[in-house]
């Protein structure tokens, strides 16, 4: 058996992954899946012993797990349970998880010198920097992200790359477990005043944006996730947060939430749009 062990132990290579879990999570959404309903983790870490003999050392997710999807169901919970680990992000910008990451790969890296292998899966390309960083010490980097929203960028600069719908077998008529369109059917049955106030600003907000005439003049999509970072600053509210009350104003028909197949869930006008006073634009507290 000890000699089973020290032949396996010289035959693989050690491995570390590193994994943007609300980036694929979001991703995923756009098949209508979740990475626990197409058993990411268990299929992944087989896959990556049998048919390339990578010794896993450690396998560490990032994200915001307090956000409401991910908290309700007991994501930070699961995930521990399927032998991994979770780094809980805050998401005060876009890239807080990005930088979690690198730092923790660019430690392993100089501190850990029997790790050979470095996986990224995310479909960013601000981790390109940090797969430049990993090769110039002779390390083999292999990325793993979708297709969609996936930078090809990226492939060029590391050793392997690979789709996560390869992997799965997900394609864009791939049947949905539980359809997206049941995700828009939000349910507020006792709002309060401030929720309906804060919905009220969003909404204001985007109809006086230029990204809102841009989307009147050419059609284009706008984003529920992008132009929710956007207005941060100006909401003092956190991107999470401001998603949550563009889906109060979804509900009161303020805008209408919608999916498109690159850009995930996006806004477009809502029929009680002229229940909102674009005059007056004001700060909630």
């Amino acid at each position: 058996m000890i000699s089973k062990i020290l032949e396996k132990k010289s035959d693989y290579a050690n491995t570390c992954i590193y994994l943007d879990y609300e980036n694929i999570f979001e991703l995923l959404k756009r098949y209508g899946v979740t990475p626990m309903q197409i058993d990411f983790f268990p299929k992944l870490k087989k896959r990556l012993n049998d048919t390339f003999k990578l010794n896993i050392i450690d396998f560490i997710v990032y994200g915001n797990f307090e956000r409401t999807n991910l908290f309700d169901a007991n994501h930070q919970t699961k995930l521990q349970s399927l032998g991994v680990q979770t780094r809980h992000t805050s998401n005060n910008g876009k890239n807080s998880g990005d930088l979690e990451i690198t730092v923790d790969a660019l430690n392993t890296l100089h501190k850990n010198h029997i790790v050979d292998v470095f996986i990224l899966i995310s479909s960013d390309r601000d981790i390109i920097p940090l797969i430049k960083a990993i090769k110039a010490e002779n390390k083999i980097t292999y990325v793993i992200s979708t297709k969609n929203g996936f930078n090809k960028i990226v492939a060029e600069y590391a050793d392997f790359h690979e789709y996560i719908e390869d992997i799965f077998n997900l394609s864009a008529d791939t049947p949905q477990n539980s359809s997206i369109h049941e995700d828009l059917d939000f349910q507020f049955p006792a709002l309060t005043e401030k929720q309906i106030a804060q919905a009220k600003e969003v909404s204001t907000l985007l109809y006086i944006s230029k990204i809102w005439g841009q989307y009147e003049n050419y059609g284009t999509s706008i984003s529920l996730k992008g132009y929710s970072a956007m207005i941060t600053g100006v909401t003092s509210r956190l991107q999470e947060e401001i998603s949550a009350d563009f889906r109060v104003a979804h509900y009161l028909k303020y805008v209408t939430l919608y999916y498109d197949h690159q850009k995930g869930l996006c806004i477009k006008e809502g029929k009680n749009r002229y229940e909102v006073d674009t005059d007056d634009v004001r700060r909630i507290g």
